[in-house]
């Protein structure tokens, strides 16, 4: 029986799956490392083309892994170890081996065939192709970005040149070399010519569609960046009911910010991404959007708290690498730093109505900031 329930649509902070398709000398590999290095490494990079890519090693720094052997069970492992080491950044160059080279999909469909007592490449296909889709699985959902080249098969055409009148011969690249479809598992796929010019033919990216790069680098790499941010993936929860948002809500943000400023412990994360929060974020869609609500989140902590609570959220900017809003250079740190300042903020409001909740002990009672915000703050609130 149906059981399932629709639920707000959320976008996620999401990977890149990037693929390039070109003849050789379009610049696939270049690109790869390039647009790698733009989206922040570091870079690992897996090598069949017998050492091509180290010819590199002094323009970008990455890590290389040279392969013989193009078997996909091997890939899907690789790519298991990779994200294990906390790469970001995974360039295959090129994944067509993995269809024609050896030990490839082809190379293994040949031996399936061969081991049958009536040869036949139809039957065989059913051995590789759980082969291929676990590979496919792989590159979807690893947690770190995949770029891939591959191969195009080659046509030579004769173009005339304008200026000359003449006709000179021109390599262009057809189809890639893998199997048909593959386009449909990447966000953004494009074709690159012999003057490494890139031109879009598949795109998630609106941006993107339909774009047109020569020696595509940080252009490509900015616009890829803004579009993959959103909501980080673990603290976004399905709809939950009213009584059951609210306390979960509740439960994220009790205690007395025990780990406080000035050296204790982080505040702990939200259990729950809250529709405040996401307002926050829709409203960060400017530099002026970025700067105005850090405004308001630093109004509303500096009423709880005082001194002490703006100290605090000066300290959590500089944790994520600025000393003013406006120095964000794009929206997803600009929000990653807000989520952490909305998360002091709602701790602030937690110990403001448990405080409001308790019997008046008079005045050896401790005001809000000193509770809240640890020895610092009261040391601060003495000296008033």
């Amino acid at each position: 029986m149906y059981e399932q329930s629709f639920r707000k649509a959320v976008k996620y902070d999401a990977k890149l799956r990037f693929a390039v398709c070109g003849p050789s000398g379009s610049g696939k590999t270049y690109t790869l490392l390039r647009l790698g290095t733009e989206l922040g490494g570091p870079v690992a990079l897996i090598d069949t083309e017998r050492g091509s890519a180290s010819k590199y090693a002094d323009l970008f720094t990455f890590d290389v892994l040279e392969l013989e052997s193009y078997d996909p069970a091997l890939l899907i492992e690789i790519i298991e170890d990779v994200a294990s080491k906390q790469y970001r950044v995974l360039c295959i160059d090129s994944l067509s081996h993995f269809w024609n080279g050896k030990d490839g999909e082809l190379d293994k469909v040949d031996r399936a065939a061969r081991r049958m007592q009536t040869p036949n490449s139809f039957a065989a296909w059913k051995q590789v192709t759980p082969l291929h889709n676990a590979l496919i699985d792989k590159i979807v959902s690893a947690p770190l970005h995949i770029l891939a080249s591959m191969r195009a098969k080659t046509e030579w055409i004769l173009d005339r040149d304008e200026r000359t009148g003449r006709t000179v011969p021109r390599k262009v690249g057809l189809a890639p070399v893998m199997r048909d479809g593959i386009e449909y598992e990447f966000d953004v796929c494009g074709d690159m010519d012999q003057e490494n010019t890139l031109v879009i033919t598949k795109s998630r990216c609106p941006e993107l569609a339909g774009g047109v790069f020569a020696k595509p680098g940080r252009e490509v790499a900015d616009v890829l960046k803004e579009w993959l941010g959103g909501a980080p993936p673990e603290q976004v929860a399905p709809k939950l009911s009213d009584g059951t948002q609210s306390e979960m809500q509740t439960m994220s943000a009790e205690g007395d910010l025990a780990g406080r400023v000035n050296g204790v412990a982080e505040p702990e994360p939200m259990a729950v991404l809250t529709e405040e929060l996401v307002v926050i974020w829709k409203r960060m869609c400017s530099p002026r959007g970025v700067t105005t609500e850090f405004s308001e989140l630093k109004k509303a902590i500096e009423e709880l708290a005082g001194a002490a609570g703006v100290a605090e959220y000066y300290r959590i900017l500089r944790q994520h690498g600025a000393e003013h809003p406006r120095q964000f250079r794009s929206m997803q740190p600009a929000r990653l730093c807000a989520k952490d300042v909305y998360v002091l903020l709602e701790r602030l409001r937690a110990n403001v109505r448990d405080k409001a909740q308790q019997p008046d002990l008079g005045p050896e009672s401790k005001p809000v900031a000193s509770e809240t915000m640890g020895p610092e703050a009261e040391r601060w609130q003495t000296s008033q």
